[in-house]
């Protein structure tokens, strides 16, 4: 009887491990086990410290989930306790969330609709079960609700394309610009390989045997990446004048950018995370434009046969939430080829133009006080 009940288990019991990489760089490493009861794993990850998490969803006899548990241990020694809990527990139409504050705790109650699901970037035992409960419902394309905080949910979908490929974006609430991931689950249910390029956030997952998590933590605890695209600050006097532009770098990462990272024919945020900034106390000349001192933002679009740099009425936004019809002026820029490529994606003034600078490109438009 023993021995039957065992097989039973085994039989009712998956699980699988994931390395998710950015570029060269490991960023995380993941495994998880289910029963049809339960999904339980734990991470290591790197930026932009390193921490070690363990995550319980309890799940409903439909396979929703209806409890999540995050543990949190600070493996990096930086600031904050060494081991935080907090969890979600869907109740009806209601969210009820407890979470770390100060020497306490605090509990929240938010109402969410039925089948809300609880997110934690870069878990990707939870895109598994995302990408589970929409198969499960049967259609080409699936509205989700996902809870990542406190206070609101977020809309987003997943959407089949092609075979046993899904894609997942959300449109709507804090996760809003998150995504697309596009992943594939197997016959099984059982997340393969998901990749985030050309997305906000650039990871390749991928599924293997097993990964050696209890060498993870020592290894990874000294190690962090740190913030994975530092904002940084680009200053200038034009004319008398200040100038200003706030970005963020993200590096190269043994990756290759244009084309690729970058797409082509894409509006880009000319950096990442929120969107590049331009300040200019005086009215200014950019390629030939005038531009009126004020605040703005900066995208491009680049091109195979050439490149435009935008400037944007619209300030203050995230980088995915560029609105066309609030361009100021689009403009020619420069674009050259460099022998030796450039690691971290770099904005400067030169006495007479912007440059913008990254892997093997450079790009340039002049700039002049009016």
């Amino acid at each position: 009887m023993l021995a039957l009940l065992f097989a039973m288990t085994i039989a009712t019991q998956d699980g699988g491990a994931f390395v998710v990489r950015l570029g060269t760089d490991t960023l995380s490493l993941e495994q998880y086990t289910r029963t049809p009861t339960q999904l339980r794993g734990e991470y290591v990850i790197r930026a932009p410290r390193s921490l070690h998490r363990i995550y319980t969803a309890d799940l409903n006899p439909d396979g929703t989930i209806r409890r999540l548990e995050l543990v949190t241990h600070n493996i990096g020694g930086g600031p904050g306790p060494a081991e935080t809990k907090a969890s979600v527990e869907f109740v009806g139409d209601t969210a009820i969330m407890t979470s770390p504050r100060g020497d306490s705790t605090v509990t929240m109650r938010l109402a969410v609709p039925k089948g809300t699901i609880p997110y934690q970037l870069h878990v990707y035992g939870l895109v598994e079960q995302i990408g589970r409960q929409a198969r499960a419902a049967g259609k080409d394309s699936v509205a989700i609700t996902a809870l990542s905080t406190q206070n609101a949910t977020s809309g987003g979908f997943v959407r089949k394309r092609g075979g046993d490929t899904l894609q997942l974006a959300f449109t709507q609430g804090p996760l809003a610009g998150l995504g697309p991931f596009t992943f594939r689950l197997d016959s099984q249910g059982r997340l393969v390989w998901l990749t985030g390029k050309g997305s906000t956030v650039q990871v390749d997952v991928e599924r293997v045997a097993s990964v050696p998590m209890a060498a993870a933590g020592p290894m990874f605890a000294s190690r962090p990446l740190g913030q994975l695209s530092v904002r940084d600050t680009a200053r200038a006097t034009v004319g008398g004048g200040e100038v200003w532009v706030d970005y963020s770098r993200p590096m190269k990462r043994g990756r290759e950018i244009f084309g690729s990272v970058v797409p082509w024919n894409t509006v880009w945020r000319t950096g990442a995370n929120a969107a590049t900034q331009l300040n200019t106390s005086v009215d200014l000349v950019i390629a030939g434009a005038t531009v009126p001192a004020g605040k703005y933002t900066l995208w491009t679009l680049p091109t195979p046969t050439g490149w435009k740099l935008i400037i944007n009425k619209e300030t203050g936004q995230w980088g995915t939430a560029y609105h066309p019809e609030q361009d100021l002026v689009r403009v020619d820029a420069k674009a050259e080829t460099l022998s030796t490529p450039v690691e971290q994606f770099v904005i400067a003034f030169e006495p007479t133009a912007i440059t913008f600078t990254w892997d093997k490109t450079r790009v340039s438009v002049p700039v002049s006080k009016k």
